[in-house]
């Protein structure tokens, strides 16, 4: 299934505990990580993620000042099999999109997985589109 989600992109103090407390936070507020991302630049730590109920964690952020943005993004959710993200990537590259940033929340071989693909908003419908077609060069 492929459909377009809302990530939140969180920016936090690069300090020991800041992804702890916000994933306690989120918890705490009955939000479900779907799939997750965290980075370092320098002085901040950069959180992407996407959740199962964006108005309650956008709440529990803004009440506890954390930073954020949001954006729209691609979800895949399928069943993870070998060579299935080089098979997304192909399909999509294929027909010109531009992959700007990816994370995957990954599960044992047979089992669904998602994948988050960062592409230009205007063209996030067109991606879903055409993954939702069967291909018979990739999966």
């Amino acid at each position: 299934m492929y459909s377009r989600k809302t990530q939140l992109t969180l920016f936090l103090e690069n300090k020991p505990g800041q992804f702890a407390e916000v994933c306690d936070l989120l918890f705490s507020r009955g939000v479900d990580i779907l799939a997750m991302c965290a980075t370092t630049e320098s002085e901040y730590g950069v959180v992407r993620l996407v959740v199962d109920d964006l108005a309650a964690a956008r709440v529990a952020l803004e009440e506890n000042a954390i930073r954020f943005l949001t954006s729209e993004v691609l979800l895949a959710e399928v069943v993870n099999r070998s060579g299935m993200a080089a098979g997304l990537g192909h399909r999509l590259a294929q027909s010109g999109l531009n992959i700007e940033f990816t994370y995957f929340s990954a599960s044992e071989q047979g089992h669904k997985s998602r994948m988050v693909f960062g592409l230009p908003e205007h063209e996030l419908d067109r991606a879903i589109e055409l993954l939702g077609h069967p291909s018979s060069g990739y999966n």
